[in-house]
């Protein structure tokens, strides 16, 4: 059996759609239902799935739900996911996009994937490495992608093993596995990304120090370094509203007389929005369409 669905929800500007796979039993004789969620839109949205069934027991109807592998789905981007259904449910109808919610993430453009598109081994494996690029460092990673058989119906959503620590400029491996009931049938892999399951706030300087931080933004961040000489946190920002939008950014103060100062594409900005309570350092920075260069001065030597 084939389901193919694309449905859509109009939430806080979201343009999301849902696409079924092949549902297929697996070695315990569980029905798994497969499929993708695909981002359209220009706002970062978590995604709940849902689907309704029916309990054979008790005769009651109800609403399952599941998150994507990745927990945001950034624009133009897509997430699989895969509902486990137990012998004791029918399954009404098919997966639908029951709740998104906005989050105001960056998509951090920091991890170089080496893999192959097509299976490898005898459990026809999804296998490469990860490098981080960046100066963050990232914690508890995993790849997702979507199995294919070889007339492109998804047959499988699979996650890869948790690299729990990934530090700037090391190399990691990670491999994921189709299911037994299908893996004879994977031909290809599709829309393989990563997830992080724990926020980016922890920056690099070199020498065993690191600097905690905060950015929020809805905007795809690369090059995001430090720079002793200079003092300086320096980004590249491209914001997903095609108008241009608001990042975020805030540091620990270090003492009572700051001195940041933020540069858009080496101008220093002269209507700056920089506060402080004490404790924490807090500047808004508009960046306008497309990318730009963003640096922040007086990072540790505020004064």
């Amino acid at each position: 059996m084939y389901i193919s669905q694309l449905s859509f929800a109009q939430i806080y500007g979201a343009d999301i759609g849902v696409s079924s796979g092949s549902p297929f039993n697996d070695s315990n004789g569980i029905l798994n239902i497969v499929g993708v969620v695909t981002n359209y839109g220009t706002t970062s949205e978590q995604v709940t799935v849902g689907l309704d069934v029916h309990n054979k027991i008790d005769g009651s109807n109800t609403t399952l739900n599941d998150p994507t592998f990745s927990k945001i789905v950034f624009p133009g981007k897509e997430s699989p996911f895969k509902f486990k259904i137990g012998g004791d449910y029918d399954v009404l109808g098919k997966p639908y996009i029951l709740e998104t919610q906005m989050l105001n993430e960056p998509f951090y453009n920091v991890v170089l994937q080496n893999y192959s598109n097509f299976p490898v081994g005898q459990y026809r494996e999804l296998v490469g490495t990860l490098k981080n690029i960046g100066q963050v460092v990232l914690q508890n990673i995993t790849v997702y992608a979507s199995v294919h058989d070889k007339n492109g119906s998804q047959i499988d959503s699979i996650k890869s093993n948790i690299i729990p620590i990934l530090k700037p400029g090391e190399i990691k491996s990670f491999s994921a596995r189709p299911d037994n009931a299908v893996v004879k049938y994977a031909n290809y892999f599709s829309c393989a990304g990563i997830a992080l399951n724990a926020p980016i706030n922890t920056l690099d300087l070199g020498d065993g120090r690191f600097l905690t931080y905060g950015l929020e933004s809805l905007a795809k961040i690369s090059n995001f370094t430090y720079d002793k000489a200079s003092d300086s946190i320096s980004f590249i920002a491209d914001h997903y509203n095609p108008l241009g939008g608001i990042v975020t950014f805030e540091i620990p103060q270090l003492d009572n007389t700051p001195n940041v100062k933020i540069y858009l594409d080496n101008i220093g900005q002269k209507d700056e929005q920089i506060t402080k309570d004490g404790k924490t350092i807090f500047a808004k920075i508009f960046v306008p369409p497309k990318e730009h260069s963003v640096r922040i001065t007086g990072i540790l030597n505020q004064s």
